[in-house]
């Protein structure tokens, strides 16, 4: 793993609040002898640096941990963990599934009892199967301490009807907003040195990839050669096979242009006030005599002062007429050139 890849894992996990919260959450149930379903989506961001960091958290605490791999066990839930923690089943008679549950809670010195089991890569089957076992072991527990379960799950499946176990949601912990947060984040880190082109980056970016954070940060990694073509360098990112989208070249081209508009009439805006500002008594004075000049449009400046540039500087002569032709174009639903979107970035950085 790179240092571009390490950095992005840490803004999403560790410096994020809501995906840190959900992590630390989790922890903090664990940790006061409670045992959490985390219910994730299928595909979870920085997989791996989510276990790790959440592994760094757990072992803060006193409990040992033990991963378990529900693909390579071939028992029942109940008979994996009495054979693993528990050495002492003296008297133990599995008269039904719940025996297990009842024998494991009361019985005391056991391994269980100071372990936190964490339950990975288990199909919806075997989830089903963990979680009966598990709600009937924290009901069989009664408020005492024992051992805990961390159980990784689907976001789909329904856990409701049961009690004595937590239920911890990725889509109710964690939002759209969060992953524009992560853009913006990363796009601080890995766009180039003009600030209004970094947050052009990340609107773009987040406007394309729809909250899949890890398509994002192989958007924003790239910075300006993904600016300088967007569409081309986005679908062959989906060709490597990684990301999934349902965006057509249409859709790509309106979220590049809607992007470029949200950002950019807001500049062109204010340029026009303050031209206004400057120049009001030369448009009051000047045919057509414009009473109201806050009213003008760039357009109508554009007119007014294109034959008359003796009225202003050349400077402010060559702004009105490149901001009236960035106007026009967003105006007939044109898309701005790589070119054309630093010159205007860099025009408003130096305010």
């Amino acid at each position: 793993m790179n240092n571009r890849d390490e950095l992005f894992e840490k803004i999403w996990w560790e410096d994020l609040n809501s995906p840190r919260r959900f992590l630390s959450e989790a922890v903090e149930k664990l940790s006061g002898g409670k045992s959490v379903v985390l219910c994730l989506p299928n595909r979870v961001p920085f997989e791996k640096s989510m276990r790790d960091v959440l592994e760094k958290l757990l072992r803060r605490g006193t409990q040992s941990i033990k991963v378990v791999d529900a693909e390579k066990i071939s028992s029942e839930p109940q008979e994996y963990v009495l054979k693993e923690f528990c050495d002492d089943k003296d008297g133990f008679r599995p008269f039904n599934k719940g025996a297990y549950a009842e024998f494991l809670a009361k019985r005391k010195g056991i391994s269980l009892n100071s372990t936190c089991i964490w339950i990975r890569n288990a199909s919806p089957a075997q989830v089903d199967k963990w979680f009966s076992f598990i709600a009937d072991y924290q009901n069989f527990l009664a408020g005492k301490r024992g051992g805990v379960f961390l159980l990784e799950a689907n976001d789909k499946l329904n856990f409701g009807g049961k009690s004595g176990v937590e239920i911890l949601s990725y889509a109710e912990k964690i939002s759209g907003y969060d992953s524009f947060a992560f853009n913006i984040f990363a796009a601080a880190n890995f766009g180039n040195n003009n600030r209004l082109m970094k947050q052009y980056l990340a609107e773009l970016v987040t406007a394309l990839t729809e909250g899949d954070v890890e398509f994002g940060a192989a958007c924003i990694a790239a910075s300006d050669d993904f600016l300088k073509n967007p569409e081309e360098f986005f679908n062959d990112i989906l060709w490597e096979g990684k990301f999934t989208s349902g965006k057509s070249t249409d859709d790509i081209e309106q979220a590049i242009w809607m992007t470029q508009l949200k950002l950019i009439f807001p500049l062109v805006e204010t340029f026009r006030r303050n031209f206004i500002r400057q120049y009001e008594q030369q448009i009051k004075d000047t045919p057509p005599y414009y009473s109201a000049p806050e009213e003008v449009e760039i357009g109508q400046l554009y007119g007014l002062f294109n034959q008359r540039r003796w009225l202003i500087n050349d400077f402010d002569g060559e702004n009105l007429e490149f901001y009236r032709e960035i106007r026009n174009k967003l105006a007939h639903l044109e898309i701005l050139s790589f070119e054309e979107l630093k010159k205007i970035f860099e025009k408003n950085s130096r305010r």
